[in-house]
Parts: structure tokens; sequence; C-alpha cells
């Protein structure tokens, strides 16, 4: 998928040289951000888990490591992220600005992988969003909804599949991304988030 190569592809040092050069309390203000003025430090979360992250070095202090793709994914949302208040519309990827762009790559990415990683699993989906933790939903045959950072939802809803059709799936994101990502960064979520599943799903299945 060229749009996610292209973003994970830049070095995290251009990134980094960036957010050295920036004012942590503008980042904190503009992205709705607690901020330690004394430590040099906001608190981000991400899929329900709490981290501190210093200015200038960049130094993540949290429950878990963090993949490349996450700490570029902080660092994103630092440097051009806005916090908003979501509108409560619910909007597919197309729907977003540039999303049409890179529509076809987010779908065989992200929509199609998650359809037919669970579309026959059901029950490992349920263990899995339970744990992330993630918010059961009446839409679709098995729908899920899970908060990326505060305010920012994503809706996962799956139509499994049967002898006659394959498993289906579509992916929403809240009104309120458009805000604080671009569209390649939204690619970018789709995989962290459907990588984070992968691996509860692994640490499940070996259980």
């Amino acid at each position: 998928m060229e749009v996610v190569n292209n973003k994970e592809g830049k070095p995290l040092e251009f990134y980094l040289e960036k957010y050295r050069e920036g004012s942590l309390a503008e980042m904190a203000a503009r992205c709705g951000l607690p901020l330690d003025g004394e430590a040099g430090t906001v608190t981000m979360e991400l899929l329900g888990e709490k981290f501190t992250v210093s200015h200038p070095d960049f130094t993540i202090v949290g429950p878990s490591p963090l993949s490349n793709g996450e700490r570029i994914l902080f660092l994103r949302y630092l440097l051009d992220g806005r916090y908003a208040m979501p509108g409560g519309q619910y909007l597919t990827y197309r729907e977003f600005p540039w999303g049409e762009v890179y529509l076809r790559q987010f779908t065989g990415r992200c929509i199609n992988r998650f359809a037919f990683s669970y579309g026959a699993k059901p029950e490992l989906l349920n263990q899995i969003m339970e744990r992330l933790p993630a918010k059961k939903l009446s839409r679709s045959d098995c729908g899920w909804e899970v908060e990326l950072m505060p305010g920012l939802t994503i809706q996962l809803l799956l139509w499994l599949g049967d002898d006659e059709f394959p498993p289906n799936a579509q992916i929403l994101f809240s009104d309120n991304f458009r805000y604080a990502f671009t569209a390649e960064d939204m690619a970018v979520i789709g995989d962290i988030v459907l990588g984070r599943m992968k691996r509860i799903g692994s640490a499940l299945q070996g259980a």
C-alpha cells in the first residue's frame, strides 16, 4: 500500500526534528492534551492505554511498547492535529478529504483484511474486542466501536459470510477525525488497530 509505506517510510528523525523545534504548550493546547509544564510532558492515550510523552526528547513511558507506526502517529497528531468535539456522525473513509484518492488501497489493506480475518470467526473477534477495550454495537452481524484517542472513535462493522456470500465489512470514523489526521494517517490508523487486534488474537489462540 503506497500511502502507508510512504508515511512510515519517512525516517522517524524527520518528525522528531520538527517535534523538538515545536512548543509543547502549543501542541498540548491545540490537541487538548493534559500538560505537565514543570516536567515537560503531555499525557496521550492510544486504544485505552495512557502514555507520558516528554519534550524535546520524545521519551514515551506507558504500559506497553509502541511500534514505530504508533510512535509516528503520536508525532503526527502533536505536529499537525487538532482536537475537536465529535459532531455525532460516522463517515466512511472516502467521505474524508482526499479519502477518495486512497480508497482502493484502504479497502484492500484495511476493510477486506478485517472482513476476511474475522468473517468466519465472530467469537474470536468478540474476545479480542473485549480486551481492547471496545463497545458492542447492534449494527451489522458483529459490530464494535473502539476509541483510538479521547473523542476519536472507530466503528468496525462485520457481516458474516455463508455458503453463498463472502464476508463483508465497513470501517467508519467519527467525523472529527478530519481535524486530527489526514487520509494518509487514517490509512495507517487502520493498520495500527488491526495490528493490535491480530496480536491480541494470537495471544488468545496461543493460550
